[in-house]
């Protein structure tokens, strides 16, 4: 069970900003919302929540070039954003699971900058974690891929160092309850793109993996189908969805390019602190 009690949810959050201004080196401009979101992705677990916060700031800081540069409306990222559907979707009633949608716009391999992608994945997960319209219920967050589109070619381009983080972060620190991967119109190579993947992968996760071919519909049994795009049957504007989002990305540009929120400030790091030195040398490692 999730936490049920907002003052508990908020009283954790507190405890953890609490903590954090006793580590000068960590970023203190963290968004509340954000805050809550550790606490309630680990179920009020503050130690836990303490760990992984200190993970995924230590792998943005040892990763630049996907974690610096992150101005939302730079002609890269904006590049990928058109390129890429990479679109986080309103709640479906009756259900309390989360869904976000990707799939390829433009399926032109030169246009698949694997940093860029990752770099944008990142901007868009962050951006998501601090919407008042995600709920922190007890559903869990389902994404959806949709490799329509995607060749041998696009498989080229991945950069396994990039990968690696990708596979890192959103598996061991981002503060979100993982409930299942769906991956639809999976194609005749799918064997080789998770022998690429399957090295990074976690049993745990390895386990909610779903796979469905064309024209299949055997994703109903796992989800319901007002979750999917329209052109698949369901109820989902992806187009209109997408628009909203490019609209929070330009209200909200300040808050991913203010490197207060973010970066780790080595100068004042307190060396006696053996959580965070600990998980620095796990990272370098």
């Amino acid at each position: 069970m999730g936490i049920e009690k907002e003052f508990e949810l908020e009283e954790g959050a507190d405890r953890l900003k609490d903590w954090i201004a006793t580590q000068p080196h960590l970023p203190q401009n963290i968004h509340p919302t954000l805050l809550q979101r550790y606490i309630h992705s680990t179920r009020g677990d503050l130690e836990y929540a303490k760990k992984i916060f200190v993970l995924g700031y230590t792998i943005r800081q040892n990763n630049p070039a996907i974690f610096d540069n992150r101005d939302p409306l730079s002609t890269n990222v904006m590049s990928i954003l058109k390129a890429i559907d990479m679109v986080p979707l309103p709640s479906v009633e009756g259900c309390e699971d989360k869904f976000i949608y990707y799939r390829l716009v433009d399926c032109d391999p030169d246009k698949f900058d694997f940093n860029d992608v990752i770099k944008t994945f990142f901007i868009i997960a962050d951006l998501r974690m601090v919407q008042p319209d995600v709920p922190m219920n007890d559903g869990g967050d389902v994404p959806i891929f949709d490799m329509n589109g995607f060749t041998l070619r696009h498989m080229t381009k991945v950069v396994l160092s990039t990968l690696r983080v990708y596979m890192r972060y959103t598996q061991e620190a981002h503060p979100v309850r993982l409930k299942a991967i769906h991956v639809i119109n999976c194609t005749p190579f799918l064997d080789r793109v998770m022998c690429l993947v399957k090295p990074f992968m976690k049993k745990r996760v390895a386990d909610m993996l779903h796979f469905h071919l064309p024209n299949s519909e055997t994703i109903y049994a796992h989800l319901p189908k007002a979750a999917l795009p329209d052109e698949y049957g369901g109820e989902q504007s992806i187009i209109k969805h997408k628009e909203d989002w490019f609209n929070r990305i330009k209200l909200q540009r300040d808050y991913i390019t203010d490197g207060t929120r973010w970066k780790i400030d080595e100068s004042r790091r307190n060396n006696g602190n053996d959580l965070c030195g600990t998980l620095r040398k796990l990272e370098i490692d």
